[in-house]
Formats: C-alpha cells, structure tokens, sequence
C-alpha cells in the first residue's frame, strides 16, 4: 500500500517529485544538447513540433500527478506556469547561448499546446475517476 503525503517526513517529502524531476532533466538535456533524429522519422513533418508537444505534454502530467499526490493546491495553475514558463525560459537559452541550437518562438507554441492538452486529459481522466468511486 502507497504511503499518503502525510506519512512523509519532511526531509522525504521531495521523493514524491521524482516523476516530474526526472522529465525536468529529460527535457533540459534534450533542449540544450543537439540529439540525432532516427533515420526512419526524419520524413515526419513538424517531427520537432510533435516532440516539443509530446515532451510538456508529460512533463504536465508528471507535475500534475506529483503536486496532486502531495497535496498541493493549486496543482492545475501551478503546473501550467511551471511548464509554460520553463519552455520559454528554454526557448531563450537556446536562442542566446546554445550554438547548435535555435530558439523559435513556434517551438515555445508548441510546449504550451502540450500542457494545454495535458491540463485537459488530467481534467478528463479525474472527472472519470471521480464519476466510477
């Protein structure tokens, strides 16, 4: 049986984060170190578009679940501006300080779209939950 967010001690308390802590490192390595594209996807349009949605997409999600879990409030405001604020932050820093890199304001579109979409499917999947109990 999982333990709830009360049984931890405030020193454990950060454990319940590591879901979304490790797409964070995910998607800051990805977003900073240029990574080969797989031969077999390069002919897939706006590949790069798809993986900026699909990467914020989970990193809400992740966050959602994790603030949910520790009982935060606020968990939909707060992981939305978390997400969308850290894609734009990453946007820049590729645009200003990673030369293999480009920051493009589409691609920041692209994160927000994610956790849009996120928002809806956690929405979607509590109210679900929430009707069956």
């Amino acid at each position: 049986m999982p333990l709830s967010p009360q049984s931890y001690t405030a020193s454990r308390r950060w454990t319940l984060f590591i879901p979304s802590g490790v797409m964070l490192l995910a998607i800051t390595y990805l977003s900073i170190f240029k990574t080969p594209v797989p031969v077999a996807l390069q002919d897939v349009a706006l590949l790069d578009k798809w993986g900026h949605m699909l990467a914020y997409a989970v990193w809400t999600v992740c966050l959602l679940a994790d603030f949910s879990r520790a009982r935060i409030r606020h968990t939909y405001i707060l992981s939305a501006a978390i997400a969308v604020l850290y894609g734009g932050l990453m946007e820049l820093v590729q645009y200003f300080f990673c030369p293999l890199r480009q920051g493009e304001w589409l691609d920041w579109l692209a994160d927000c779209i994610g956790v849009v979409l996120a928002l809806l499917l956690f929405a979607g999947v509590r109210a679900l939950i929430s009707n069956i109990k």
